[in-house]
């Protein structure tokens, strides 16, 4: 256990500030350390309070601000580690120049999978901003032979998102996105990469809509620009037009995806639990 690391097993329901305040916490001080990530229940930052505290549950207060590989591990056996991306965090650095200072993913995951004399090799993406699915295999061979067919070996990319508007019913789009200098992606005539997406509507409110989404192809911010450019941009996404950030985060996470295992054959499926918060707005 690292010095600034300090751990808590809850031995019954509770609120966490008034069970951290009854342990000598100030309560500002517990603000401050949920603001700053320093507070995880089960391996998970708090974001936001009030937070309940279940029976069985592992609170730690961690102060080390070097790189720590907290994870959510979905699925792991001796070839593939999937895990749960919070929303916030690089899957993989972008630059030479941060690829030892940022904290990312696959920095925690090589980490992780280090300690245990096995390796780490990212197979896909997703935005910084969106939370859900990130598969890792641990040898290259595998990582080769899932990457050279991707779109014929996924059967599956769901996503949940929350846009802003009433959508009323399920549809399809399939058009051309192009990434500009600027490194915004929208659609056009000319050029471009084919991009499709289905989407059926889950539950819409006065304000919002939230969809189960499907993407056929995987381009850069896809789900996002369809939503802007069909005027209704996804929460929290300043990129794209959106003026509304209700859950203070991007209201997309990668909740689902199914594809063949080129060792096996099988068809394999990995699914994460929606952030309770994307129901919250319904409710």
């Amino acid at each position: 256990m690292k010095k600034k690391e300090i751990k808590y097993k809850i031995k019954t329901e509770c609120d966490l500030v008034k069970y951290l305040n009854s342990l000598g916490y100030a309560k500002n001080k517990i603000k401050t350390y949920v603001r700053l990530g320093y507070i995880l229940v089960n391996d998970r930052k708090i974001k936001k309070l009030p937070f309940l505290l279940k029976e069985g549950e592992t609170l730690m207060i961690d102060k080390d601000n070097s790189i720590s590989y907290h994870l959510h591990v979905v699925y792991e056996d001796d070839n593939y580690l999937v895990v749960d991306k919070e929303a916030g965090l690089l899957t993989i650095s972008t630059s030479r120049e941060a690829k030892e200072k940022e904290d990312t993913l696959y920095k925690r995951v090589r980490k992780y999978l280090n300690e245990k004399g096995e390796y780490a090799f990212v197979v896909n993406r997703i935005d910084k901003e969106t939370s859900g699915l990130v598969i890792f295999v641990k040898n290259v061979a595998l990582k080769e032979k899932l990457q050279s067919n991707w779109n014929s070996i996924v059967k599956k990319r769901g996503y949940i998102a929350i846009v802003k508007g009433v959508i009323y019913k399920s549809g399809h789009i399939d058009n051309y996105l192009y990434e500009d200098k600027r490194t915004y992606t929208h659609s056009t005539k000319v050029g471009g990469k084919r991009a499709i997406t289905d989407y059926k509507v889950i539950r819409t409110s006065g304000c919002y809509t939230m969809l189960d989404v499907d993407i056929k192809t995987g381009r850069k911010n896809q789900i996002r620009v369809h939503f802007a450019e069909m005027g209704y941009p996804i929460l929290g996404d300043k990129k794209y037009f959106s003026h509304d950030n209700p859950l203070k985060r991007l209201a997309l996470h990668h909740y689902m995806i199914s594809l063949i295992d080129p060792l096996s054959g099988e068809l394999l499926t990995f699914s994460s639990r929606v952030p309770e918060e994307f129901y919250d707005l319904f409710s």
